[in-house]
Formats: C-alpha cells, structure tokens, sequence
C-alpha cells in the first residue's frame, strides 16, 4: 500500500519474508565467525605442543599442526561431511560428497563443522609426538578425519543418527537418546581414545621409561612460554567452541543458552586450573611446587569436560565437574604413565579423561533428568545411554585406530630411526631446524666479523667431551643442536684439577675451542673460564721425546697472545687428549709470542679474570666457519 508522501510501505508478507531472511544471514554469520575463531584454536594447539617438546622437534610438531587442518580441508570436503550429514541411514550418511549439491545456504554450516573436525585430528599429534614418521602422520589424519570421526558425528548430531535417536519409551519417559552439546565425547574422546592407541602402538620416546626400574623419566619441553600462550589461546577457543555449538542466534532462548554454556565452561575451567594445581602441590601427588603446565592443562581438562552438557548444567554442577576434572586430569596422567604409554602433551589425560567425564556428568548433572537432582527411571535412562553412547564410541575409534596404526607398524614405516630420533626429526626430516644455531648469537657473528675484518684468521668451533674419561665426541656438523649430545655426555663428570708428570712442547698454527657442557642444556650456559683451566703443571721438560704437549699461538690483538694447549695423556689408564686455550698480555717491551711455559705460567695466575670477547664467541656450541 502506498504511504504519505508516496512512500511504500512493506506489507505483512514482504515484512515476514524479510525478518526471516535477516534471521537465516545471521545464523550463517554466527557459524563463519565462531568457525573462524575455531580455526584459531589450531595455533593454540600448535604452540602447546611445540612447546611441550624438546627444541629439536619443534619444526615437526608444528608442520604437523599445519597439515591437519589442510589434510582435513581435503578429506572432510571429499568424504566426511557426506559421511556426517548426508542424507542416508541411522547408521551413516550417502549424500553430498564433495558437498555436491548442497545447498548454498548449508555452507556455513559445512565450514563450522570442518573446524570441529581438525580439532579431533590435531589431538592425536600431541601424544605422538618427538617419534613418529611425518607420511604416516598423514596418513592417518586422512583416515581420521574422512572416516573415523564422520560417522560419530552422524550417530550422535545428525537428526536420524541412532545413538540421539534412542528409544521412545512413552509414559512419562518419552524417547531418551545420547546427548553431546558440543563434543566431549564425540570430539574429545575420539581424540583422546586415537591418540591413545596411536602412542601405545608407536611406543615410548627414547629415554622416557628406565630401562631396568621402568620408572617414568620427565622429557622437559623446551618453552613454558609457548605451551602457556597456546593454552591461553584455547581457552578462548573452547568458550567459542561450546558458546557456537547451540548453532542459531535467532530463535527464542538462543541467547540465553549460548550464555550459560559459556559461563559454565568458563567456571569449569576454573576450579578444574584451581584443583589440579592444588593437587600437584602436594608431595605425594605432585612436586609440591606452583606449576604453570598443570594449571593449564588443568584447565583444559574441565573446559572438554564442560562440553557436552554446558547449556543444560546449573553454574554449581559446572563447580563440581571443575574439581573433579582438575582431580582425574592427575589419575589419568598416572595411568597412562603406569602402563608405560608416552604422551609429551597429557592429550590423553586432557581429551579422553576430559571427554569421557563430561559425557557421564550430562547423566549426572543435566538440571532437568540429571540421576543427583532427579532420582527416577527417567535419570537412569539418561545416565545409561550416556554410558552406551561413550563406550560405542571408544570401541569405534579404538577399532579403526588400531587397525591404522597397527598395519603401519607391521609395514615399520610408523615410527623414525634411532638415530634419527635422538638428533631430532626438525634436520633429518625438514631441513629447516626450529631455532638454527646462528640464532643464538647476541650479536657474536657480527663481533667475529669485526675481529677477522682487523686480523684475519680461521675460526673453528668444535665441541669435546673432557671429563674423566677424556673421550673426544665426533663433531656433528650441523646436528650440533642443544639437545643433541645429551645421550654422549650422559655420564660426564666435570674436571676441576688435572695432574700432568711430564709435558714437553711444540708450536703451531690453528685454532679449535673445545668445551665441556656436562649435564646442562641450555644454549647459553656456560662455566666460567677458570673451570676449563683450573691446572697444574708438575714438571716442565723440554727435552723430552714424548712430545705430548702442543701449545699454539694464535694471534695477537691489542697487546694480547691468543693461543692453544693441547696435553696428550699416555698412561694407559688415562689416555687421550684434553685442550684448553684462551689469550695472555704480552710483555711491553716484547714484540714477539712469550713462550709456551710463560704462558702456562700466566694461565695459573690470571685464570680467574680471562673473559674477553673473543673466549666468549669461541665457548658457543655450534660449529662455525669462517
């Protein structure tokens, strides 16, 4: 009808169709953005799990994190969502593969789902980490992500799927079916139950387990501060992961259910960060110390167990579920750590204790039929479906996971080499180390740069061995990494005093650093000179034909000697070669080298206060040419 002034006026219908059209936009616009926030959620992972292992891993457990996503985009997009959410049976879905003619309008809805997907996937790299070939990795993502975890799915969120379709018992009953609000189970136990069998199968990292006590030995990662941000990360992930689950933003009640699911997932989480963290302080339990790992992964625990009923909980069932989440996160890292399975990332103890928990707490806690509020048939049925849904679960993926990775362990293509293994798989395998050793530096490349700009010279750097035993490590070029060597200096023991009867000596001309590490890692630890050079020397004998001692002088510079010892050692007992070096103030009124007892002699006395510049770039650990 036509208004004032000539201006139309919407009647009814046009108004209705309208109102619906902005009410279907902003559902899919609900789906987009909170998909995109999942997506997010990989590089909460990824940080995780680089930083919960060693330095030498980290290029591979991040490839890894990159190709689950992708691998998924391509096996979710051929195989799983038809296998999801097409049209078929109870069972399993036939329709829409590639996402053939699927409507433009379900979209959003594919690309939302495809986001909960990757999560499922990205679970099982964390516990296999540090030892698994990267081929059958992918493999295997492929298998997980097109035909593992599809038809879950289609059992427990497609409208036919047997397991939410349940039985109608009729009476008061009604039909009672599964429930998962946004995956505990159907996510997380999937997860958690394939990253289990996968790191049973592929067996423990090298190290991880004493060989003869089988006592558990604690493999540190190398960088709190990336597993804590990745954890932050995914906390801001779960609030959207469970928040968006309720799918729809326009109908009545949408509001208020996307809020109480993100208030109870965020008290969760709290009391389950809260709890385990208490728990590790005790002795018993724990260290007895404030540990930042735990309190994140803690957290996570409670936020996976919050999954499946967090729109159906009251915020004081949420507190309880937080504290017994923080609680069984502890048990289910004893078990697995008990039946010697590895598990660098406590995925197993995060996603399957978290998700198996969560999945019994809707038959629990669930406001309406939960068996602690409403004791009746109704809230047994409830809690025995529950039941049902986890174990058909568990047994699907425990299946189809076995079967995958057990046929590449007979094939033996599941797991590295040995010495691939102890090196780190980030060279052998990627050629592209996560912290290249020239990145150590504080700006000592530049400063070796200036020194040969002014007197050139070669530049070695090599690495010994110089405890007791005096046994040389063969250099290792580029796989000179910090963590390298841990297995070759395992029973070093560091020398403060060495005894020499008789020496005698030579010149030469070259330049080696040799230097011992003992147990510490950290790249840039290193002992004081004065305990490289912490000497005595009984008996100086020039003319002896033994010719044992080797002193090198170097260069000089501003003044200074730089020079080399090298002390061969020919009792049977104690037979090898231990090399000291560093640098002596020549005399003013000499122009030429002091000679080689001179320099001994001046290396007792000022052994304590040599720290030039050029020791310090010399002390690295890495090898360097120049």
């Amino acid at each position: 009808m036509e208004g004032i002034g000539n201006t139309s006026i919407y009647n009814t219908s046009k108004l209705e169709t309208s109102v619906r059209t902005l009410e279907a936009n902003l559902d899919q616009f609900l789906l987009i953005i909170m998909g995109l926030c999942l997506l997010f959620m990989q590089s909460g992972f990824a940080l995780l799990e680089a930083g919960s292992v060693r330095s030498k891993n980290v290029t591979n457990i991040l490839i890894k994190n990159v190709c689950d996503s992708f691998i998924c985009g391509v096996s979710y997009w051929i195989f799983g969502f038809a296998l999801a959410y097409g049209e078929g049976n109870q069972f399993i879905g036939y329709t829409h593969f590639a996402i053939t003619d699927l409507p433009a309008n379900r979209y959003g809805y594919f690309f939302f789902q495809f986001t909960f997907t990757a999560t499922a996937a990205t679970i099982v790299s964390g516990a296999m980490a540090e030892r698994c070939e990267f081929m059958p990795y992918f493999i295997f993502s492929f298998i997980m992500t097109g035909f593992i975890y599809p038809p879950v799915t289609h059992w427990t969120w497609w409208h036919d799927g047997f397991l939410i379709r349940g039985i109608d018992y009729g009476g008061d009953i009604g039909r009672m079916g599964y429930k998962d609000f946004s995956g505990s189970g159907v996510v997380h136990t999937v997860g958690g139950m394939a990253a289990f069998v996968g790191a049973a199968i592929l067996g423990p990292r090298i190290g991880r387990f004493d060989p003869e006590t089988g006592k558990a030995v604690h493999l540190r990662g190398h960088s709190i501060p990336l597993s804590t941000l990745g954890g932050f990360i995914l906390f801001f992930g779960f609030l959207t992961f469970n928040g968006a689950s309720q799918l729809s933003l326009s109908k009545a009640g949408d509001g208020e259910a996307i809020s109480l699911a993100i208030v109870n997932t965020m008290i969760t989480a709290t009391f389950a960060s809260f709890t385990a963290t208490f728990v590790y302080r005790i002795p018993r339990f724990g260290s007895g110390a404030w540990c930042i790992t735990v309190a994140s992964n803690g957290a996570i625990t409670g936020m996976v167990a919050s999954c499946a009923g967090c729109n159906v909980f009251y915020p004081w069932g949420s507190c309880i579920l937080g504290i017994v989440a923080g609680i069984l996160y502890h048990v289910w890292c004893w078990i697995v750590r008990t039946v010697h399975v590895d598990d660098p990332t406590d995925a197993v103890a995060m996603n399957l204790g978290g998700g198996t928990l969560g999945v019994i707490a809707v038959g629990l806690l669930d406001r309406r039929k939960g068996i602690l509020l409403k004791w009746n048939k109704k809230s047994g049925l409830c809690l025995a479906w529950q039941l049902a849904g986890m174990v058909v679960i568990m047994v699907w993926t425990a299946f189809w996971s076995a079967i995958s990775f057990g046929i590449m362990r007979w094939m033996k293509i599941l797991r590295v080499p040995e010495d691939v293994e102890l090196k780190g798989l980030d060279i052998p395998r990627h050629k592209e180390p996560g912290y290249p050793a020239e990145s150590y530096g504080h700006g000592h490349v530049e400063k070796i740069i200036q020194i040969l700009e002014s007197t050139p010279m070669e530049v070695f750097q090599g690495y010994t061995n110089v405890a007791m035993t005096f046994q040389e490590l063969n250099d290792k070029g580029p796989y000179e990494h910090p963590e390298i060597v841990a297995e070759n200096r395992k029973n070093s023991v560091a020398m403060h005093n060495v005894h020499m009867d008789s020496v005698s000596r030579k010149s030469g001309r070259s330049i080696h650093q040799l230097h011992e590490k003992g147990s510490h890692e950290h790249p840039e630890w290193r002992p004081p000179l004065s305990h490289h050079l912490n000497h005595s020397i009984t008996e100086v004998n020039e003319n002896s034909s033994n010719d044992n001692l080797d002193c090198r002088m170097i260069c000089t510079n501003n003044g200074y000697i730089s020079y080399e010892l090298d002390v061969v050692f020919e009792n049977p007992e104690e037979k090898g070669t231990m090399t000291q070096n560093g640098r002596v103030k020549m005399n003013e009124n000499k122009t030429s080298h002091k000679d080689p007892e001179s320099i001994v002699k001046d290396l007792d006395d000022k052994a304590s206060n040599q720290s030039s510049e050029l020791e310090k770039i010399l002390s690295q650990d890495t090898i360097t040419k120049f």
